[in-house]
């Protein structure tokens, strides 16, 4: 029966588009205008160019696949089969089949396979860690599945990963076209040539046998194909060339090139040009060389005597007494082991560099400060956080774990800045330029075979793009650096004004001792020696200067920080920083990326020669020179200068703060101190004149009244009289009578001066006590912050004597 092309539509069933296809399939989106569902339905189809007939060995396949995907397998890294409704659909659809054989209906998955993106522009030079990280995980698991149910794909390629979005908007990738894949047992080994050249694994091509194994080198050569850009092993060579060079190759091998003089090279670390984190790339070289060990039978696995590993040479040079080493299936629990290790990623702004430390619950600050200093050269002491906005801190302690530094899934920005003391950006910040792209600088003129001129495109467009991301980079650790240094001199506003208010609390306490200095000397002055006052006025003098001083210092440091404050806020609005320059296109991206295509066009075509190697060329020099006037522009150097004299001045205003409060703290005691002493004085010279002194020595007009106080003649009132607990008052004409002393009743009435004098009187300033008056409220408020300094400082006064 010969095969019909598919309707249009079939009821609310509608066909939209080809998927792809591939020797036995062909895979359609379908879907339904009422419900919205959208399908993915492969039929069999043998597309030869010889129109043989179907063969028995492709049934077989194709009803491997429809089994498989039906009723076995069910897993999340898998591509799912669907129900469909209603049934009659699938059935007519059937009948324009060219076989008998069932049709398989799949969920659709709208992104498209893993080929595409990597086609893509941006991925020449590998993908981001985030999709490397989640396709890796994606792989192991689905693979680690099948191979639990002893069942071997053989044929995983990034055309058979696909792409799903879920319902968060997270993408899940997924393998599918299990078509070639078969159950293995220890009885059943299948010797056919089965999959794309490309990713089988070798002993498909030189073994009569095979097992499981060689998913792991599929696995291998996809893992360092979406890290770099391009597979591993020589990918322009034939399959006689290529298997000659891969089998000399040591275990720790993982990659091999050939330049333009047919020379090749053995490489043990992946391709510098990726974007990944060196921590992470470190520990995925070590898997892959399980992956790509060239013997099947120790592919995946390590030798291991109890939990330690030792290798094929020491068990080769080593006699084992007792236990041997046995091989352990290491290649999926490594990988795990790589993908949950939580990797900061630092960005260091005085070598433009991306450096990563791993890191546990245990791991301190200053373990990754010895780490950055490995890595960037930085001294340990001169490093310096800076905390980007996406960070939940907000501030950098000696107390603070790195562990709370870790961003989940945040790897295209860097989790944390580092700046060098004193300095930002280092003037003479050289470029990396990928050693093919330095090779043909030196030789202009030379033509690039097809697979060099392929790695210098990719090399070159790498280049253009890291140095986009670069700058774009700094200028975005400049700006949290001058937003962190905004706000720690905003947070210090708090002991510059604790400064201002304890100094001239201190200016006002003085004020009032000063004043008390003076009554005392017109009131007891005239009963004592005039010496005796010398020394509380010497004291008063020379605390007088020393405040004088502080007071002086605490102005200039006031004006210093709000200079400083004001040139902070300036630096973080500089033009640099104006919101989108992220988004602009420093380095002529789009005509890049056009450059690119040209020249990638001309590889498919076969249709290269001396000169196609020059766009691109003249692209890289004209970053060079894009580059040298980006980072040597004046108002970026001013920026970073002037983030720096910030730095420094903010610095030196924090100590000059500092040692200002101790010495005012000190300055507030010593007052306290001078105002109890003097208090104390005068106190004990008061009693020492009430004992001394005979009641006829003293004055009329400094006893209480015109009256003789009762209890003696000394200058204090007697308490006991003024309570009314000595003579009976006396009554005249119903007035409390001096003779007896003043009474007072608590909750009692309290006559005014108006009606005590009577009615018609006048009431002169004579008659008021001093601070009577209408101005007397502004004299309360303004004397308000006197009193409450004076009350803080007998306070203290009172605490540093109880000491």
């Amino acid at each position: 029966m010969a095969q019909l092309e598919d309707p249009p539509f079939i009821g609310d069933w509608h066909r939209e588009k080809r998927l792809g296809s591939g020797g036995f399939g062909v895979v359609t989106q379908w879907r339904n205008q009422k419900t919205q569902q959208t399908v993915a339905i492969k039929k069999f189809h043998v597309l030869q160019q010889d129109r043989s007939e179907v063969t028995d060995k492709h049934c077989e396949r194709w009803g491997n696949e429809v089994t498989l995907m039906t009723n076995t397998v069910r897993n999340d890294n898998i591509v799912k089969t669907v129900q469909v409704q209603p049934e009659s659909f699938l059935k007519e659809l059937a009948k324009y089949s060219g076989s008998k054989l069932p049709i398989l209906c799949m969920e659709f998955c709208e992104g498209g396979d893993l080929r595409r993106v990597l086609n893509r522009v941006s991925s020449c030079g590998g993908l981001g860690e985030l999709e490397v990280r989640d396709i890796l995980r994606s792989l192991r698991n689905a693979i680690s599945y099948l191979h639990s149910l002893k069942i071997t794909h053989r044929d995983i390629k990034p055309e058979n990963i696909v792409l799903k979005v879920d319902g968060d908007g997270r993408t899940v990738y997924k393998l599918t076209d299990l078509g070639y894949a078969k159950a293995l047992d220890k009885q059943s080994l299948n010797a056919s040539l089965v999959g794309t050249v490309e990713y089988i694994a070798p002993d498909l091509i030189y073994c009569d046998r095979y097992n499981c194994s060689v998913d792991y080198w599929s696995m291998g050569i996809i893992g360092f194909e979406i890290i770099c850009g391009i597979r591993p092993f020589i990918p322009h060579q034939s399959i006689a060339q290529w298997m000659r060079h891969v089998q000399q190759k040591k275990s720790t091998h993982i990659a091999i090139t050939e330049d333009n003089r047919d020379n090749y090279t053995y490489h043990n670390e992946l391709f510098p040009e990726n974007h990944i984190s060196p921590t992470l790339g470190k520990n995925l070289e070590k898997w892959l060389m399980l992956a790509l060990e060239w013997n099947p039978k120790q592919r995946g696995h390590v030798f291991q005597i109890g939990d330690k590993e030792v290798t094929e040479q020491q068990i080769k040079t080593v006699k084992f007494a007792e236990d041997k080493p046995v091989q352990v299936l290491k290649i999926f629990s490594l990988l795990d082991t790589i993908l949950q290790k939580k990797i900061l990623t630092i960005f260091c702004l005085y070598n433009a560099r991306f450096v990563s430390v791993e890191i546990e619950d245990s791991t301190t600050l200053d373990q990754v400060r010895a780490a950055v200093e490995t890595q960037s050269g930085i001294p340990k002491d001169a490093i310096e956080f800076v905390l980007p906005l996406e960070q939940k801190l907000d501030r950098i302690t000696e107390s603070t774990k790195p562990i709370d530094l870790y961003l989940p899934n945040f790897y295209d920005k860097p989790m944390l800045f580092v700046v060098k003391q004193g300095a930002i950006v280092q003037p003479d910040l050289k470029p990396e330029i990928p050693r093919s792209v330095s090779d043909v600088f030196q030789n202009i003129k030379l033509k690039l075979k097809p697979h060099m001129l392929r790695q210098f495109i990719s090399n070159a467009h790498f280049f253009v793009t890291r140095e986009q991301r670069l700058y774009v980079t700094i200028l975005d650790g400049i700006k949290n650096y001058g937003l962190v240094l905004n706000e720690q001199i905003v947070n210090s506003k708090s002991e510059i004004s604790r400064l201002n208010k304890i100094t001239y609390g201190i200016s006002g306490g003085l004020e009032y001792h000063k004043l008390a200095l003076s009554h005392t000397k017109s009131k007891i002055a005239p009963k004592l020696a005039p010496q005796t006052f010398t020394l509380w006025e010497e004291r008063a003098s020379r605390m007088e200067a020393t405040i004088r001083k502080l007071t002086e210092v605490a102005d200039k440091v006031t004006k210093r920080y709000e200079s400083v404050l004001k040139r902070s806020r300036e630096a973080v609005g500089h033009a640099l920083l104006k919101s989108g320059y992220d988004q602009q296109d420093y380095y002529g991206q789009k005509s890049l990326e056009g450059r690119y295509e040209i020249a990638r066009a001309q590889l498919l075509e076969k249709n290269i020669h001396e000169k196609s190697h020059i766009e691109m060329l003249q692209a890289v020099y004209e970053c060079l020179k894009k580059r040298d006037i980006l980072l040597r522009d004046y108002g970026l150097r001013e920026l970073q200068q002037q983030l720096v004299d910030i730095r420094r001045e903010m610095q030196e205003i924090s100590k000059a703060t500092e040692k200002a409060l101790e010495h005012a703290e000190k300055f507030k005691k010593e007052l306290a101190k001078l105002t109890l002493e003097h208090n104390d004085n005068i106190w004990n010279l008061m009693q020492n004149l009430t004992t001394t002194t005979s009641p006829t020595a003293v004055r009329k007009e400094d006893s209480l009244s015109n009256g003789t106080v009762n209890g003696g003649g000394g200058l204090l009132p007697d308490i006991d009289s003024i309570m009314g607990k000595s003579t009976p008052p006396v009554t005249v004409n119903g007035d409390l009578s001096l003779n007896g002393g003043p009474q007072f009743h608590v909750g009692g009435s309290v006559r005014t001066l108006q009606n005590s004098l009577g009615e018609g009187s006048i009431v002169t300033n004579s008659m008021l006590c001093f601070g009577e008056g209408p101005d007397v409220e502004s004299l309360i408020n303004a004397n308000q912050s006197l009193i409450m300094t004076t009350e803080d400082l007998i306070s203290d006064g009172f605490e540093m004597l109880l000491k």
